[in-house]
């Protein structure tokens, strides 16, 4: 007789298979049971029982036969005791109403997805990811955010902006601000700390609120009031805190190409990774203010290929898009425009860096760098020169990590002998957004081995310091 589990580790034993074929467990020459539940009896033979109903057998002799079941099966101590454990399954699992009704919904996931071609072929590339690192590489703070620029901009697309990190004011908020504004510049003298507690606070999308509120309740403009009472850094400091972001935006193109030469970083600042939205609206509001195309005054202070490069940027064509494209395809382009041929080809890295996503650009590098052994920037360096070479090497550093970016930005506005006031000034004005500044001061600690406030506290005093480091939320 079989022992369980057998000497050999397997059950059934060699020779036979159990469960037999199907499913059941019968002695030779009959079915166990038969259909219907009665007993056949063996090799076809048969006895009616005359007492049973018709069509019933009785149990034919010799059923089941001798030795069936063997002895020791089942054997003992199975199952074993204790199982199934006590309290398995738990009550209450499933939960009830688990899954939910209706879930997935229908028509999830949606015919069509993913769409066909993606990935693209060839994507990622052999050996890609490095094995070192991680990709997409880490960026502090993820900068810029969904729905960057800073909140309140540009005034139409206001609800687009209005990030849970900065709701709107209620009624009551908004005119105690504006209150408290009109009292700070109320008689002789001025109340600067007043002044700084509303104007360094609140962030963009709050002191459009504020504004409007200021000219509502008194019939002034803010930015005249303020500008009457204050001077200096401290005034022009406060004044721009008075405008909304979308005029400030404007008023600090004009003053880039104003004048004697141009101020390049700011146009950069202000024109890379806008929305095409950002880009209309800026050209809609400078027409308004000075009465010219932004696009004529630009291309009428620079010249080259930076004035293809700012004519790019100011069509506002970016690809918006969630579209895949290709980008070792796109990585290989920018090798063929520049170090895969004689000479370059620099509309080809124009139109790119222009015209596509942040996020798609960001892999292209990547990719290019793999590929190639060295960074996309070296590459710019080795193909181009003069202006242009600063103008693309700065695109690509924003493209790459704009918070970043922002904090080398700010670095430069102090470093040195004296500080740049009017940089500065537009960076804090600029980037103030909680949002915005916490994730630059993160970029600047890890760059600069300090912290923002710090560096500026050493480059600047008095109540102009205090407003810089409240626009940043630091204390003075």
């Amino acid at each position: 007789m079989y022992g369980y589990p057998p000497s050999g580790g397997a059950y059934p034993p060699p020779g036979g298979a159990y469960p037999p074929p199907g499913g059941a467990y019968p002695p030779p020459g009959g079915a166990y049971p038969p259909p219907g539940g009665a007993y056949p009896p063996q090799q076809g033979s048969q006895s009616k029982d005359t007492t049973s109903q018709q069509g019933s057998f009785s149990t034919p002799q010799g059923y089941p036969p001798q030795g069936y079941p063997p002895q020791g099966y089942p054997p003992q101590g199975y199952p074993p005791q204790g199982y199934p454990p006590q309290g398995y399954p738990p009550q209450g699992y499933p939960p009830q109403g688990y899954p939910p009704q209706g879930y997935p919904p229908q028509g999830y996931p949606p015919q069509g997805y993913p769409p066909q071609g993606y990935p693209p072929q060839g994507y990622p590339p052999q050996g890609y990811p490095p094995s070192q690192g991680s990709y997409p590489p880490p960026q502090q703070g993820s900068y810029p955010p969904q729905n960057y620029p800073p909140q309140g901009y540009p005034p139409q697309n206001v609800s687009q902006f209005n990030q849970p990190q900065t709701s709107l004011l209620t009624p009551a908020e908004c005119d105690l601000a504006v209150k408290t504004l009109r009292d700070s510049m109320k008689g002789i003298g001025t109340n600067e700390k007043k002044l700084i507690s509303v104007l360094g606070k609140y962030p963009p999308l709050q002191m459009n609120q504020i504004i409007k509120g200021y000219k509502s309740n008194y019939g002034k403009n803010l930015i005249d009031d303020v500008r009457s009472e204050t001077s200096g850094n401290f005034g022009k400091l406060a004044c721009a805190l008075s405008m909304s972001i979308i005029e400030y935006d404007v008023k600090c193109l004009h003053d880039a190409i104003a004048g004697l030469g141009t101020d390049d970083d700011c146009l950069m600042e202000i024109l890379v990774g806008r929305t095409n939205a950002d880009i209309n609206a800026l050209r809609a509001e400078y027409k308004k203010t000075y009465k010219n195309d932004i696009e004529n005054d630009v291309k009428g202070d620079t010249s080259g290929y930076v004035r293809r490069l700012y004519t790019v940027l100011l069509q506002g064509n970016r690809d918006e898009t969630n579209n895949a494209r290709d980008a070792v395809a796109d990585a290989e382009t920018l090798y063929r425009a520049g170090e895969g041929k004689i000479g370059t080809d620099e509309m080809a890295f124009i139109s790119m860096l222009c015209n596509r996503p942040d996020a798609h650009l960001r892999q292209v590098f990547d990719i290019y760098q793999q590929k190639h052994g060295h960074t996309i920037e070296k590459a710019i360096s080795k193909e181009f020169s003069g202006d242009i070479k600063k103008a693309l090497t700065n695109l690509v550093s924003s493209i790459r990590n704009k918070a970043e970016y922002i904090a080398t930005l700010f670095e430069k506005s102090m470093k040195g002998m004296g500080t740049d006031d009017d940089k500065l000034i537009r960076l804090v004005v600029r980037h103030r957004a909680p949002y915005v500044i916490n994730p630059i001061k993160q970029a600047y600690l890890t760059k600069y081995g300090k912290p923002l406030a710090k560096r500026i506290k050493g480059d600047t005093s008095g109540d102009y310091c205090k407003l810089l480091l409240t626009c940043i939320q630091e204390a003075s």
